[in-house]
């Protein structure tokens, strides 16, 4: 099966950006606060930012806080290294772990009513209905969100990750990945077929709220409300329990011992991953602070007079 090139491009970012698209995140109000946080080490500092995978060109920039925890940085970690990473990973994989039998469609998966509603929305996209078709369902979903992200003007090249893989490669600052691009494609296509039609679905009915979506996620991003994040997380995990915890919970647990292990160098970091790894008991910050690590939030730069 042959994807578009920006596709490719765009599955690529990593699943945490097509996660943080799938919220109906609560409008956010500027209360002063921040999604960049410092934890001291024995002798350096870890820098932690919350991203966000896209964004629109005229709202491109870093805040400020995060410009200065980039610039005090030696080091860079995101979730994926991108500078390293191939493309053509994700396309890969999608096609050998994400394509169903000969023998199946995605409709035999689904069932023909809940087919319908998605053919619809891929129809709505201009995504012709073969495409789709012989795909599992988190495979369908994730390419169909892709499609409806390259109609809001959020372009996955300006996303924060992408922005700060391009700075590091000019700085000359090394970058370096707490997982793979198929450890996080791994995590949907690990689910039941069940639990995959439901986030499907899911998927297919935030589609045309996207934009507006995508406003607000920008919206508590910047103003660094986690509490808004957090609701629209426990919102939507609701649904599929099992599935939001391996993609949040399992993931950061996985990431945790990683980045404690940074508090030991003598280099400063800064780890950008998505912002709703941040958020929740299952959130990195709640689990650095029960092994004892206080993440504290970077003030806003002091005016000059």
């Amino acid at each position: 099966m042959i994807f578009p090139k920006a596709m490719s491009r765009g599955l690529a970012r990593g699943l945490a950006g097509l996660l943080l698209l799938a919220f109906g995140v609560q409008a956010a109000h500027a209360r002063g606060e921040t999604s960049v946080w410092s934890v001291k080490g024995t002798r350096n500092t870890v820098y932690l930012a919350g991203s966000v995978h896209a964004l629109p060109k005229n709202d491109a920039t870093f805040p400020e806080q995060l410009e200065r925890a980039y610039k005090a940085a030696n080091v860079i970690v995101l979730e994926v290294d991108l500078d390293d990473m191939n493309p053509l990973d994700a396309i890969k994989f999608i096609t050998s772990n994400g394509t169903l039998p000969a023998n199946q469609s995605l409709e035999d998966v689904v069932g023909a009513e809940p087919y319908a509603r998605v053919t619809k929305l891929a129809a709505s996209l201009e995504v012709p209905e073969f495409v789709i078709s012989k795909l599992e369902p988190w495979s369908a979903a994730l390419i169909l969100t892709q499609y409806a992200l390259t109609r809001t003007g959020f372009d996955p090249e300006l996303g924060i990750d992408m922005q700060i893989t391009q700075r590091a490669r000019t700085d000359g600052k090394p970058i370096e990945g707490l997982e793979t691009v198929i450890d996080q494609l791994s995590v949907f296509d690990s689910r039941s077929f069940e639990e995959q039609t439901r986030f499907l679905l899911d998927s297919a009915e935030d589609v045309p709220k996207l934009n507006e979506d995508l406003q607000e996620l920008i919206a508590a991003w910047r103003a660094g409300d986690l509490r808004a994040l957090e609701k629209a997380y426990l919102e939507e995990s609701a649904k599929s329990p099992e599935l939001y915890d391996a993609l949040l919970g399992v993931r950061n647990r996985k990431w945790l011992p990683k980045i404690e292990a940074l508090l030991k160098e003598e280099q400063d970091y800064l780890v950008v991953v998505g912002a709703l790894h941040y958020v929740g008991r299952d959130g990195l910050l709640a689990l650095l602070k029960k092994d004892g690590f206080k993440a504290v939030p970077m003030p806003a730069a002091r005016k000059k007079n």
